[in-house]
C-alpha cells in the first residue's frame, strides 16, 4: 500500500530533477560564451556568421516577373569569406575589407547547407548577412583564416579589435552580380537600419563598397554609429533591421540587440 509520505517524498524528488533540469537549461552557455574565439572550430566560426545574433542566413526570393530570371543561374553556394594576413582596404573608421582565403573561391566557395546545382535557374538565392562592424564576427573571420593557415593568432587579434567607428553590415552569397552593378547612389534611397522601438528611426546609407572592389566577395555596407556624440542603436531599441533593395533582389533581416551582448556591451 503507497502511503500519503511515499507519495509526498515522490513528489519532492520529482520536483527537484524539475529544477535541477531547468537550471541547468538556463545555465548553458553558447561556445562563444564558453571558450576563446582561438579555440572555435571551422563550424563554430561559419555558425557565428550565419546562424547566430550575428549571423543570420537567408534564402531571398528573386523580385520580377518570369521573363527576368532568364539570365540568373545560380552558382556554387556561398561561403562567409575569411580574413587573411594580406591586409585590408580602409574605409571611414577602420579597415573593413580584408582579402580572401586564397583558393577558397571567397563567397561562391562550397558550404554545407546550401545545396543548388550549379548553372540551374532559380527564383531565389541564399545569402549570408553578417554584422561586420562586431567584434565577434571579425573574430570568426579571424579564426578561419588561422584554420586555413593564413594567420597568426596575434594577426586575428589585431584584425578583431581594430576599432570600427561605424556600423558595418556584409553580405555574401551564390549571387552576388546585383551588388556588383550597385552604388551608393542607386542603394541610398532603399537602405537602412532600422529601429524595432523607434519608428521614427532610420539610419541611412554612409557608404558602400562593392563586391567587384575586393576578392572576397563581400558587399559591405556602412552606417554611421553616432550622431551628436550618441550611438544611433542601443539595446532599448530591441532589434535593429536591415534593408536593403537592388533588382532582383530584396534584403529584410532582423538582429536582436539584447542578444549581441559580450562583458555588458552592445557588439556591433
Amino acid at each position: 500500500m503507497i502511503t500519503p509520505r511515499y507519495q509526498t517524498d515522490k513528489i519532492t524528488v520529482l520536483v527537484t530533477i524539475l529544477f535541477l533540469f531547468a537550471l541547468l537549461t538556463l545555465r548553458a552557455k553558447d561556445f562563444w560564451e564558453e571558450k576563446p574565439f582561438t579555440y572555435w572550430n571551422e563550424k563554430e566560426a561559419y555558425k557565428i556568421l550565419s546562424d547566430s545574433p550575428w549571423g543570420k542566413s537567408q534564402n531571398v526570393s528573386l523580385l520580377g516577373n518570369e521573363s527576368d530570371f532568364r539570365e540568373v543561374r545560380q552558382e556554387s553556394p556561398g561561403v562567409p569569406p575569411t580574413a587573411s594576413a594580406g591586409g585590408a582596404r580602409g574605409t571611414a573608421g577602420g579597415d573593413v575589407r580584408s582579402d580572401p582565403t586564397a583558393g577558397r573561391g571567397g563567397a561562391a566557395a562550397g558550404r554545407p547547407g546550401y545545396g543548388g546545382e550549379p548553372g540551374a535557374l532559380s527564383r531565389s538565392a541564399p545569402f549570408q548577412i553578417s554584422w561586420y562592424s562586431s567584434v565577434k564576427v571579425r573574430q570568426a573571420m579571424g579564426r578561419l583564416g588561422q584554420l586555413h593557415g593564413k594567420l597568426s593568432t596575434e594577426q586575428i587579434n589585431d584584425f578583431a579589435q581594430q576599432p570600427m567607428e561605424n556600423y558595418v553590415i556584409a553580405i555574401s552569397g551564390s549571387m552576388m552580380k546585383p551588388f556588383e552593378q550597385a552604388s551608393l547612389e542607386s542603394l541610398k534611397a532603399k537602405t537602412f537600419l532600422l529601429s524595432k522601438k523607434d519608428k521614427k528611426k532610420k539610419i541611412e546609407l554612409k557608404e558602400y563598397m562593392s563586391p567587384k572592389d575586393g576578392k572576397d566577395g563581400m558587399a559591405l555596407f556602412v552606417f554611421p554609429r553616432t550622431a551628436d556624440g550618441k550611438p544611433l542603436l542601443d539595446v532599448v531599441d530591441d532589434e535593429a533591421q536591415f534593408v536593403t533593395e537592388q533588382e532582383p533582389l530584396r534584403i529584410k533581416v532582423s538582429f536582436k540587440l539584447s542578444k549581441m551582448m559580450i562583458d555588458g556591451k552592445l557588439d556591433i
